[in-house]
């Protein structure tokens, strides 16, 4: 009997990564990107860990990986390889096509029953419609600010350092100085203050806060 875990593979090498690559993507397991300066386009094909030898469930992944991140935020080298789960922006197929905000997480569905051509279809049009013309819009270090001012706009919070350091990347201090105040005014914690104030530091910038006339107002220099 064919191993679903094996039809999954075969998918992944003779399905997605075939497409990907003439997009100029390079694979490393079931993980692709595309490099562009600055930043890379990153997929992950994720199978369920609920897996068995006659029902897979696969996904895919998208995300952002910014470089500058590394070396101001992250103090680390950028990976030869950048990776889906270090990006940022990082979204389920399942999200980019819904039309709803209560969109269902759906997973590719393999089983001895599966039509195996309607479904390699399927996964060849989600990267082709879904998938790809997403990433176009994310030309650019100020394409990828946009998009996660939007993000931020619509209620999904990512890191709340990312867009200082990418504002300070594009020589907009002013805005990078203003987010990083907003960021450490919400802190809640002495170790979420400290963080921020660490980074504004190495961003080139002070932030003082002044001792409070009360419990409610912070005054800053």
């Amino acid at each position: 009997m064919v191993r679903m875990q094996d039809v999954f593979k075969h998918i992944v090498k003779e399905t997605i990564a075939p497409s990907l690559k003439k997009l100029c993507f390079k694979k490393k397991g079931n993980n692709f990107a595309r490099t562009f300066p600055g930043f890379s386009w990153t997929i992950n094909v994720q199978s369920s860990s609920w897996n068995t030898r006659e029902d897979v469930a696969f996904t895919i992944n998208r995300g952002i990986s910014i470089e500058c991140l590394y070396g101001t935020y992250y103090k680390d080298e950028p990976p030869k390889f950048p990776l889906e789960v270090d990006a940022v922006m990082r979204l389920r197929i399942s999200e980019r096509k819904s039309t709803t905000d209560q969109h269902e997480d759906s997973w590719y569905k393999l089983t001895p029953a599966t039509n195996l051509e309607d479904l390699i279809e399927q996964v060849k049009g989600d990267i082709e419609r879904v998938i790809i013309p997403h990433f176009q819009q994310l030309q650019s270090i100020q394409d990828i600010i946009i998009g996660l001012e939007k993000r931020e706009a619509q209620g999904y919070h990512e890191n709340p350092h990312v867009l200082a350091v990418l504002y300070h990347e594009c020589d907009d201090r002013e805005a990078a100085k203003e987010r990083l105040r907003s960021v450490f005014a919400e802190c809640e914690t002495d170790a979420e203050r400290e963080e921020t104030k660490d980074l504004a530091e190495r961003l080139g910038f002070e932030i003082t806060e002044l001792k409070k006339q009360d419990s409610t107002e912070r005054q800053w220099l």
